[in-house]
């Protein structure tokens, strides 16, 4: 009697282990990952595209990998960008939404730690065609100087423009910020 319930309960253990391999299997299968950084070129293009893309992927590789990029990286970021759209080049890469590639972290104001402020706060905001932040919206805020703050930390998001038919294009986004006193 041991011995059946035992090989039974094995069974079910076994069952429900392929059960969750499979549901994990699915799950990853259905949403692919975003991408982190420049992509790599997959489209035809010109050599001289096809070097401003490779150094447009480096540039955003060193802005990836400091804790806090300087105005020097995020300038060489954006002179590299504004250099191929002057030029006419065409991003040779498929059609693809905004890819942030640093952002910061908003600061507590001394007002709202005194007070004792907790909450959300929403930003809506636009990432323009020429990787520059456009116009921004507080669509939820808090008191206390943090919707400043979660302004001045969306205007220093870097990011790759949106891309729609192999041209940089804007697009709307939202930010939710959290802010807890603990």
């Amino acid at each position: 009697m041991f011995r059946v319930a035992a090989v039974c309960l094995a069974q079910i253990l076994l069952f429900a282990l392929a059960c969750v391999a499979h549901a994990q299997d699915s799950s990853q299968s259905q949403q692919p990952r975003r991408p982190y950084g420049v992509p790599e070129a997959s489209l035809p293009c010109s050599p001289e595209e096809q070097s401003w893309w490779a150094e447009l992927k480096k540039v955003a590789e060193d802005l990836k990998y400091q804790h806090r990029p300087g105005e020097k990286q995020q300038k060489k970021f954006r002179d590299v960008l504004r250099q191929g759209i002057e030029k006419g080049y065409k991003p040779p890469v498929p059609d693809t939404r905004p890819i942030i590639l640093f952002k910061t972290e908003p600061m507590y104001t001394e007002e709202a730690r005194a007070r004792g402020i907790n909450g959300t706060i929403t930003v809506q905001f636009e990432l323009l065609a020429d990787g520059n932040i456009g116009k921004t919206q507080i669509i939820q805020g808090l008191s206390g100087g943090l919707d400043e703050a979660a302004e001045e930390t969306v205007r220093k998001t870097i990011f790759l423009p949106a891309i729609k038919n192999r041209q940089f294009v804007t697009q709307s986004t939202r930010m939710v910020m959290t802010f807890n006193l603990y």
